[in-house]
């Protein structure tokens, strides 16, 4: 229902993801006399433009941010409406879990609602599997097995874009480190140049080297998608985004057409660990209608809007009441396995952007130079460790 006030919506969810979204501010629309301006834009545009409408004083009213730092940082900056105001009047802390209001919180004020929570897990078709004789495996030694059978076949195992390598990286370090020295690696309280840091560095490089799509700087997520579903590589570690975007854009079904593994742990013992992360709305400092963004808040966090996303693919939701049959086999399975499994923040979360956009500078040195000795990986490391020690002294 169109009225007289207006708001501004910018988000990242575009292509296959972009239909719930539409879906979700219809809803609002047609409960609320505020007409809405979407932009959706790829990531890239996104990050752009938004910084650019920010600097010039020109903010959208709602903006996508991830968890974690990409919300303390600009919070910090003063670039960010606290909300705790809404929190505390909806009694949103009895919906949302503790770990994603802290994620989303700096110095005692809370600047964002929670749309969902996400993971990565190894996606595939189950045709391409069923082609090879492929069965999911359950030990990195059966994982590099099925590497071996798909590259003597003549298909790349692994696609994966610059993006993905990064992903890839999250998941081997944190189980090569274990959880908690993970924690304390981000936390600036462990070294990069330790050897168990070193070692997963190398197992990237030897991984991308030996078993993946050829130049995975080259193409973007999107490019990376499209070979797997047109069978040129067997596998993707990606976001659990992609069982919706199979379900709109391919029509496929859940756990039918397609499933998914977990990069499995790397040794015999312990379990794997599931690396996690969430987007919550924010409103920028200076929205200029931020009546009508508070408005759309309270709908976006609402057990409806989430039901909604939910019962769409969208992933699993940051609401913790919405109701288990609202989520197809896929996400239940998921969240199975998010109960029985430790779980990390991605680096992002974690990383001050300072040491975040240094290590993957590093990360994608090791990548593109497999040649390097464990000397020269360890230089490297020293420089991340170099931004995490001035960071420390900035007080970031």
């Amino acid at each position: 229902m169109a009225g007289e006030k207006e708001l501004e919506i910018y988000h990242f969810w575009v292509g296959h993801e972009q239909a719930p979204i539409d879906h979700l501010i219809d809803k609002f629309e047609w409960k609320f006399p505020i007409r809405v301006h979407r932009n959706a834009m790829e990531w890239g545009y996104y990050s752009m433009i938004t910084k650019a409408k920010i600097m010039r004083g020109e903010p959208p009213d709602i903006m996508v941010y991830d968890i974690g730092q990409r919300v303390r940082e600009p919070a910090k900056a003063g670039e960010l409406t606290d909300l705790s105001d809404l929190w505390k009047k909806e009694d949103l802390s009895r919906a949302f879990p503790e770990w994603i209001r802290e994620a989303c919180s700096h110095d005692g004020g809370i600047y964002g609602m929670p749309v969902k929570c996400f993971t990565y897990a190894v996606w595939y078709l189950k045709d391409t599997f069923q082609k090879y004789g492929i069965t999911p495996p359950e030990t990195w030694d059966e994982f590099l097995e099925v590497c071996r059978r798909f590259k003597k076949a003549g298909i790349p195992p692994v696609v994966a874009s610059g993006w993905e390598v990064n992903i890839w990286f999250e998941n081997i370090l944190a189980r090569v480190t274990g959880p908690k020295f993970y924690n304390r690696l981000m936390a600036g309280e462990e070294s990069w140049t330790d050897s168990k840091v070193i070692e997963a560095y190398e197992i990237l490089r030897e991984l991308v080297k030996e078993f993946f799509y050829p130049s995975p700087f080259s193409y973007s997520f999107r490019e990376s998608w499209a070979a797997l579903n047109n069978r040129m590589a067997g596998m993707q570690l990606q976001g659990d985004w992609v069982n919706g975007m199979w379900r709109r854009g391919y029509r496929y079904q859940p756990g039918r057409d397609f499933d998914y593994f977990l990069v499995p742990p790397l040794s015999g013992k312990g379990s794997a660990v599931m690396v996690t992360g969430g987007n919550v709305w924010a409103v920028p400092t200076g929205a200029p209608h931020i009546e009508e963004a508070k408005t759309f808040l309270r709908f976006a966090g609402s057990l409806e809007a989430q039901n909604l996303l939910a019962s769409e693919g969208v992933g699993i939701m940051a609401r913790t009441d919405v109701p288990n049959s609202s989520y197809d086999p896929i996400s239940q399975k998921l969240m199975a396995d998010l109960k029985r499994n430790p779980s990390v923040l991605q680096m992002d979360a974690l990383l001050p952007s300072s040491v975040a956009s240094v290590e993957n500078l590093q990360q994608m040195q090791v990548v593109l130079m497999p040649r390097l000795s464990r000397a020269n990986i360890k230089r490297l490391a020293s420089e991340i460790q170099a931004a995490v020690e001035k960071t420390k002294r900035k007080g970031g």
